[in-house]
């Protein structure tokens, strides 16, 4: 070990800003080759260098780690894509390993799908969703379904996803919802599951075609051209994924994710019979995260009160979906 940089100045949390490095669970370095990062651990005032990129990391250095009681490793910023790279390519393995902590499992699964559903909502890249980005999602959220699947995983995914007004952190949490409440009933159909999960977590992405600050504006103070502008980026959101191979599920979710069962929802003021159950269930999901993440003019609510704002508003929401999404939160404490 060597090459350290001094410690004194750095912050707290997942990121030290003052040094240029992120934190990682040392769980999440499985036994194989360190790719294009370098891992450093902390020691007093400054951070050594552990194991250098292309480096074999071994099962003696996961051992040696679990004896010196070592809580986290740290990669520098420049090298976190290659960081996240690396959890994209290991993702099943460290899921379905039942010897890593289901939070540091967690912290794995939402670092990796941070990345992606960032870069999907991001107005500065030339082309935010292309198909290669488009594949990884669709395997990222392949890979997670079993994961997603277990109770104590949801009540951890959630101390990760930031109840923030993000597109792309709102988009992944319509997604865990979504399909959480969906395999309530569904089992044995994981592709619906996935077509699902992709439309849930970019059913936003139309927004990214007209101007950001519409979207920070009061309702009282938008103009009758401003709200149709807005209740347009369902529609503009399937132009947007017009050149993906997306299923016919993903551009209904994409679409219809906010209708309402009594016709009065937008953009097509669909009704009960036209909603298929699995956008009936992403429509809920939506509704409920927009409502506990709040917004302009719209204070947070607790999950108690965005479940209740949703009950006084039956007609408008399939309540066995609202009944299997109580469960859902219930279960993993978030209710």
């Amino acid at each position: 070990m060597g090459n350290s940089v001094p410690a004194e100045k750095s912050g707290g949390g997942s990121n030290n800003r003052k040094t240029g490095l992120f934190r990682v669970s040392p769980y999440m370095v499985i036994p194989s080759r360190v790719g294009g990062f370098s891992l450093y651990l902390r020691q007093g005032e400054s951070f050594v260098l552990y194991a250098e990129k292309g480096q074999l990391f071994t099962e003696e250095h996961k051992d040696r780690l679990a004896e010196l009681d070592v809580d986290h490793l740290y990669v520098k910023s420049e090298d976190y894509p290659f960081y996240t790279e690396y959890l994209h390519e290991n993702l099943l393995n460290i899921l379905d390993d039942s010897s890593i902590p289901v939070r540091d499992r967690a912290r794995a699964w939402n670092d990796a799908t941070v990345s992606l559903a960032k870069a999907a909502y991001d107005r500065n890249l030339p082309q935010s969703l292309d198909k290669e980005r488009f594949t990884r999602i669709r395997k990222l959220i392949n890979n997670s379904l079993k994961f997603l699947a277990r109770d104590d995983a949801l009540k951890e995914l959630s101390r990760f996803i930031a109840e923030s007004n993000e597109q792309f952190e709102h988009g992944i949490n319509v997604m865990v919802l979504t399909v959480s409440v969906l395999m309530t009933f569904i089992e044995d159909d994981s592709d619906l599951l996935v077509s699902v999960g992709i439309g849930a977590m970019l059913h936003d992405i139309g927004k990214l075609e007209l101007p950001e600050e519409l979207f920070w504006r009061r309702e009282g103070t938008l103009s009758q051209t401003e709200i149709d502008l807005i209740r347009s980026h369902p529609a503009l959101g399937v132009g947007v994924c017009s050149g993906m191979p997306l299923p016919q599920e993903t551009l209904q979710c994409i679409l219809f994710h906010h209708e309402q069962m009594d016709g009065t929802g937008y953009p097509g003021g669909m009704t009960e019979s036209l909603l298929p159950a699995y956008a009936r269930a992403l429509i809920l999901c939506n509704e409920y995260d927009n409502y506990i993440r709040g917004g302009p003019g719209r204070k947070k609510m607790t999950p108690f009160e965005a479940l209740t704002r949703i009950k006084s508003r039956r007609s408008a929401h399939d309540q066995d979906m609202l009944k299997r999404l109580i469960a859902v939160l219930s279960k993993a404490d978030l209710a």
